[in-house]
């Protein structure tokens, strides 16, 4: 699998346990963040993973869809569980795009978006 794919596996596993400090090393403080119609940088996110309430994930259709020397750009379906009432609305089917940017040696995420997939 491309690196990433794993990059997108360790911000879900980050989010998914809260963990803020891992999920910064990652995603950029000034990271463009759209997650269900709410706009926020990547440091107003990792404050917001700490109470995120997903219990699962899956990736999948993972492609990247266009990629250069410091620049790349994915997309997939990511599929979400929740396990408690408070956290229902984290839970789902949602389309994402990312754009990841390589900054002093490392891949950092910058740019992020969702839609929830409306089953029919």
């Amino acid at each position: 699998m491309s690196r990433f794919y794993e990059l997108e596996t360790q911000m879900w596993n980050s989010a998914m346990s809260g963990n803020s400090k891992d999920f910064l090393k990652l995603v950029s403080p000034e990271a463009v963040m759209v997650c269900g119609g709410y706009r926020c940088s990547g440091a107003e996110y990792g404050e917001l993973i700490k109470d995120f309430g997903i219990s699962g994930f899956e990736i999948t259709d993972f492609e990247v869809t266009a990629e250069n020397d410091g620049l790349a750009s994915v997309h997939y379906i990511v599929k979400t569980c929740a396990d408690s009432p408070e956290s229902a609305d984290l839970a789902g089917v949602f389309h994402v795009a990312s754009v990841w940017k390589k900054q002093g040696g490392k891949w950092q995420l910058v740019f992020n978006m969702d839609s929830r997939i409306l089953e029919v």
